[in-house]
């Protein structure tokens, strides 16, 4: 009975079919650990710029409206160094929001959901930040300075939600979907 056993084991281990498997289950893993990769690559290529570009804006457009700069320096020393953690929060946030979205789309989840909570952690993440930045470091009227990030955090996860949220969360779908619709393509010829 002993070398039944073994015998039989020894089949198991040394079977085609076993290997296979195993070999399946590694090119998956690899495949999926690509797909994240990517779909953080995509969170970061998409949100950056535009989110680079709306900070720059947001200083900016005071200027720009009423040609003096009394308002955009105003800014800037009032909310220079939260500004410069938003920035530095905003890079870590799309890696999350990255793979939030991509274990939303692996696990069938909606788009607009999926952008619901993308929006929302990134959103969460860097208002946040700037928050604890404006905590720290003024001494007056915390509570009147949290104000504007408090309703910022709330129209940008909205607008966001509905707009480059969206766009990511698309993108990263077809990223995930890339591979499943290249196998149904094969296996229906």
């Amino acid at each position: 009975i002993s070398l039944g056993l073994v015998g039989s084991e020894m089949c198991i281990r040394d079977s085609p079919y076993t290997i296979t498997l195993a070999t399946i289950s590694k090119l998956n893993a690899k495949r999926m650990e690509k797909k994240l990769k990517q779909s953080i690559l995509t969170s970061y290529l998409i949100g950056a710029p535009i989110g680079i570009l709306t900070i720059i804006a947001t200083i900016w457009i005071p200027l720009l409206l009423t040609g003096e700069g009394l308002l955009t320096i105003v800014i800037l020393e009032t909310y220079g160094s939260s500004t410069i953690g938003l920035v530095v929060a905003f890079l870590i946030a799309l890696w999350l929001g990255g793979k939030i979205a991509y274990q939303n789309i692996k696990s069938g989840k909606s788009l607009l959901l999926t952008s619901f909570k993308y929006s929302t952690v990134v959103n969460l993440i860097i208002w946040t930040t700037f928050c604890l930045i404006i905590g720290l470091t003024v001494a007056e009227e915390r509570f009147l300075m949290m104000i504007p990030p408090i309703i910022a955090f709330v129209v940008c996860t909205i607008l966001t939600t509905f707009s480059i949220g969206l766009l990511i969360s698309y993108m990263i779908k077809r990223i995930n979907n890339k591979q499943t619709e290249l196998r149904n393509t094969v296996a229906n010829n």
